[in-house]
């Protein structure tokens, strides 16, 4: 239990950091992206409207705030491009730009003007490039412009991100497996003092209890039997019944480690149905199954009879007088679909959310007909959590059901 609380810890732990660091850095580099492509188009539709007049300086003062001077055509390399309505190239500059070699300008010019989109980016030559189309009379001017360096540091920061994420997850992680020791060490040594107090209390209540039954016996033979002695008798053997339940459950949290071996369940369940349907019938109550043959689920043979006693016990024991309960088991997919339900007209408004908590009884005032403690349904979760399945259990009108997948 130990071992399994500390590594949930530091998944907890890590997993929290991870999605942390993703906001923050997600958030760094989305907006650094969204500045940086929205730099890049400023730039790109000056240089269309002014890639033949310099003098511009009106615009240019109102563009500064965004990072656009009297340099910015200088430091821009671009091409030009007029191409008529039917796509076809009229004229081209290429005089602003280095990356494109003579040989390769045609083809250069085909690739960005095959794009149907008014602008956008492209990668031609591992190089990125963005693009404006923009009317010119009878023509349609397309404005090239190299973004590279712009794109690169989109980039960079990108890796960056990445490195400096996983190298503070990793930090994270070693630094949390360090402490988690000392971290969750009370709480598991708070787990085991109430274990081994359940079990120092077992032991001792027990004999108080023998003797209690012993000198009942004795009254009993020499005055006879009377409704006294009857519910000391009936007490004495609720509270060794609570006291079996109670050592029985701290046992079961003590085994985290338990082996599963292949156990035939269908098998199981008939064996427990045929013990319950003699109980059935004494208290006028219809027991139908529906069992599917050869189901076979990995679990511990003794936990799952135990499991099985427990719902069938829940299911007689709390159905209404002349009610039904059914048991089913069929095969899902990989998975074994085992339940129980039964009669229940006073299961409307009931919190269904608290009946695997321990102790937990619907009935709050404990004077119930209905012998229990709130011990059983906590024990079944146990073992399903044993077992690595799930249990789930809903109501609808007068039926109650108790699902479990294993």
């Amino acid at each position: 239990m130990y071992r399994k609380l500390r590594l949930k810890f530091i998944g907890i732990s890590t997993l929290s950091t991870v999605v942390v660091l993703f906001i923050v850095l997600g958030s760094v580099n989305l907006i650094t992206y969204r500045s940086i492509v929205s730099d890049i188009f400023t730039r790109l539709d000056f240089i269309s409207k002014n890639s033949d007049d310099v003098s511009q300086t009106e615009d240019i003062e109102k563009m500064q705030n965004k990072n656009i001077t009297p340099e910015t055509k200088y430091e821009t390399r671009y091409i030009t491009v007029m191409v008529d309505k039917s796509g076809n190239v009229i004229d081209f500059n290429d005089e602003h730009i280095a990356a494109i070699e003579g040989s390769e300008i045609n083809d250069f010019i085909k690739y960005a003007t095959s794009r149907e989109v008014m602008r956008g980016i492209f990668v031609y030559d591992s190089l990125y490039y963005a693009f404006l189309k923009t009317d010119a009379g009878d023509l349609t001017r397309l404005t090239i412009m190299d973004c590279t360096r712009n794109i690169s540091t989109i980039n960079y920061l990108k890796r960056f991100s990445i490195y400096i994420g996983t190298l503070g997850a990793l930090t994270v992680m070693l630094m949390v497996s360090i402490f988690a020791r000392k971290v969750v060490y009370p709480y598991v040594k708070n787990a085991e003092a109430q274990r081994q107090f359940i079990t120092n209390a077992s032991h001792e209540l027990k004999t108080p209890l023998a003797v209690i039954s012993a000198n009942t016996e004795v009254i009993e033979m020499m005055d006879g039997k009377s409704e006294w002695t009857e519910s000391t008798v009936k007490q004495v053997n609720r509270m060794s019944e609570l006291i079996s339940q109670l050592v029985v459950l701290s046992r079961l949290e003590e085994r985290q480690d338990i082996v599963l071996t292949d156990v035939d369940m269908s098998a199981e369940v008939s064996s427990v149905i045929t013990s319950f349907r003699s109980i059935a019938e004494t208290n006028e109550i219809q027991l139908d199954t529906h069992i599917d043959e050869d189901i076979h689920v990995m679990a511990d043979q003794k936990g799952l009879r135990e499991l099985v006693n427990i719902l069938l016990d829940n299911a007689v024991k709390y159905c209404d007088e002349g009610g039904k309960v059914e048991v089913g088991l069929t095969k899902k997919g990989k998975s074994a679909i085992f339940t129980v339900s039964n009669d229940y007209a006073a299961g409307e408004g009931v919190d269904y959310k608290r009946f695997f908590d321990r102790f937990y009884r619907e009935d709050k005032s404990h004077n119930s007909e209905k012998q229990g403690y709130g011990i059983g349904l906590s024990m079944a979760e146990s073992l399903v959590r044993m077992f690595k399945g799930r249990i789930a259990v809903n109501y609808k009108k007068p039926v109650i059901t108790f699902t479990i997948t294993l």
